[in-house]
């Protein structure tokens, strides 16, 4: 978001469905705030359709969903309820690169049903070891969109292409 209205020039707006985490609208509305952006929080159907008419007039609204415990599958089924998932959007399944590669899979498996279109890896800085978001790539044929490796938002989101993730890949296996 912050790099689609500092370097894009776009007007950007959020939608967030997290109501579940303690303090995660404040914290939303704080970042929507230094970017001069608006944010409507949602807790249906009717309020998302009605965000989402509001924010006709921006050419990006990033929604924010809760992080939530993946084995809950009336989580996902709750989401799908909430959000239309359709070809007008783009969805992106938010991974943490420390875990491990078949607790990824579960996760994926969860979200089979919404239309992912990348990945984004979070905690990049935290493991020692890639291999496993190379493999959950190839396998499910699913790019990789960004990645994180650190908490500074946003210089250490890092947008990640085919040349990035070469030199990453190269690095590591040179690295002692």
């Amino acid at each position: 978001a912050a790099r689609t209205l500092l370097e894009k020039k776009k007007k950007v707006a959020f939608i967030t469905t997290d109501t579940y985490r303690i303090g995660a609208i404040e914290q939303l509305k704080t970042y929507a705030n230094l970017l001069q952006s608006p944010v409507h929080v949602v807790y249906n159907r009717e309020d998302f359709e009605e965000a989402v008419q509001s924010f006709q007039e921006y050419e990006y609204v990033f929604i924010d969903t809760a992080g939530r415990n993946y084995k809950d599958r009336q989580f996902i089924e709750d989401l799908k309820r909430l959000i239309p998932f359709d070809d007008s959007m783009e969805s992106y399944l938010v991974l943490s690169a420390t875990s491990k590669q078949k607790d990824m899979e579960a996760i994926i498996q969860q979200f089979h049903s919404i239309p992912i279109e990348q990945f984004i890896f979070t905690k990049v800085d935290e493991t020692e070891t890639i291999g496993p978001i190379i493999n959950i790539v190839l396998k499910y044929n699913i790019g990789i969109a960004y990645c994180t490796d650190g908490q500074e938002v946003p210089e250490d989101i890092l947008q990640v292409t085919a040349q990035t993730l070469a030199e990453t890949i190269v690095k590591g296996a040179f690295d002692d």
